[in-house]
């Protein structure tokens, strides 16, 4: 478990599908469990800093997602430029088209137009990013990232 552990923080080897949404599930869980311990804290009246600390571990669930991505890609042949595409795309997509709804920019009669447009790039760029990572086989064999993975 612990070498799982540190080749995912590590963003080396491969994973399978089911290994992927294995850990996906199990980070959503615990993100989820650090969440609720936050608000918790916060809706009892605790103290802001305590509040803050159990948000910390979430840091690392963070890492450990993008690190979880990174071996998927890798077992599907791609690279860490795909994983900036697949994260920074769809985001930089969403930002411009809400700062394109956004006053004084909703006056132009073009805006909402391309605001639409843009929201559904960022939508086609996340559907791909679903496709691309958790739904198609990996490579069969080994390729430039490592032997396939053994589960």
């Amino acid at each position: 478990m612990m070498q799982a552990i540190r080749d995912v923080l590590a963003f080396r080897g491969r994973l399978t599908r089911l290994g992927y949404w294995r850990w996906q599930t199990a980070l959503l869980l615990l993100s989820a469990g650090f969440a609720y311990g936050a608000a918790a804290v916060a809706m009892g009246g605790g103290p802001r800093w305590l509040s803050a600390l159990v948000f910390a571990p979430m840091a690392v669930a963070v890492i450990a997602a993008v690190g979880v991505v990174a071996r998927r890609l890798h077992d599907r042949g791609r690279g860490v430029a795909w994983l900036s595409l697949f994260l920074l795309a769809p985001w930089s997509l969403a930002a411009l088209s809400f700062w394109l709804t956004q006053w004084p920019m909703a006056e132009q009669g073009w805006a909402p137009a391309a605001s639409a447009g843009a929201a559904l790039l960022s939508l086609g760029f996340n559907l791909w990013a679903f496709v691309e990572i958790g739904l198609l086989r990996g490579q069969s064999g080994p390729n430039r990232f490592g032997p396939p993975p053994s589960r």
